[in-house]
């Protein structure tokens, strides 16, 4: 049986890759590559952090050590660090532009989302909803 630790961040990594890859995605290799600008970009972002926000809350719920904050950074950190590894391989791979700015933005992003994430989770178990 898995420890709660390892239990709690994957389902709240899980999560945050089933919300926040796919727009992500098509925002990086579909609008971000064409060149009339889109006004759907800021619609995935939104929907990216949203993401963010409900996995990083799902880590910090299921987690049982007391510590919701932490699961939740550490879920919604490890997940934005491997898809944007694989995003940076990517982009050398293409010989495209990296944007170190866009990718501390975007990071800085996904923790504040994941403060939130994990001020819900938080907020769930301190009211007394469990998860099943």
């Amino acid at each position: 049986m898995k420890d709660f630790y390892t239990l709690a961040l994957q389902k709240g990594a899980s999560v945050t890759a089933l919300f926040a890859v796919p727009p992500t995605l098509v925002a990086r290799f579909v609008i971000d590559n064409s060149d009339n600008p889109s006004g759907w970009a800021p619609l995935l972002s939104l929907l990216a952090i949203l993401g963010f926000v409900v996995g990083s809350g799902v880590a910090a719920w299921h987690q049982k050590l007391g510590r919701p904050f932490m699961h939740a950074l550490v879920a919604g950190a490890g997940v934005f660090v491997v898809v944007q590894g694989f995003f940076l391989l990517v982009r050398v791979a293409t010989g495209g532009e990296l944007r170190v700015s866009r990718i501390i933005t975007a990071f800085s992003l996904s923790l504040v989302a994941s403060v939130v994430g994990g001020l819900l989770g938080s907020f769930m178990q301190s009211s007394g909803v469990r998860p099943k």
